[in-house]
């Protein structure tokens, strides 16, 4: 499982709604269809994240595991209503095709520098 990111209380949130609906049977009525698109391959971290999800009670009705494909064109064919992504380049390409989509800065490559850090890093050079 993956550490607790930004988003979880807001996938919780979402996993709660969807749960009213699956509950009375109304799974094709709920008007959240969730997607987890990663550019991992399913034998990678791609099946920790879906677990993680569905440990935080969303439940995910596809799973498109990319293997390092491209995602824009598969985003351009489900149209989702907000995208989110850990990398500014996913997240530039949906705004561009018109989707609303957001930053999630989380991870070990998103990890800030501190003002010294910068310093120390082009003296160096």
């Amino acid at each position: 499982m993956l550490w607790q990111g930004p988003l979880k209380g807001f996938l919780e949130a979402l996993g709660k709604l969807q749960k009213k609906f699956y509950s009375k049977g109304l799974r094709m009525e709920c008007p959240i269809r969730t997607y987890l698109v990663t550019a991992r391959s399913a034998a990678s971290s791609g099946a920790r994240a879906l677990k993680t999800l569905r440990s935080w009670g969303l439940e995910t009705d596809e799973a498109l595991f990319l293997a390092g494909a491209p995602k824009g064109p598969l985003l351009k064919k489900i149209r989702p209503h907000i995208f989110f992504d850990d990398q500014m380049f996913h997240v530039e390409g949906a705004k561009e095709m018109g989707t609303v989509a957001a930053h999630v800065p989380y991870g070990i490559a998103q990890k800030h520098k501190r003002p010294a850090e910068e310093k120390q890093t082009l003296n160096s050079k």
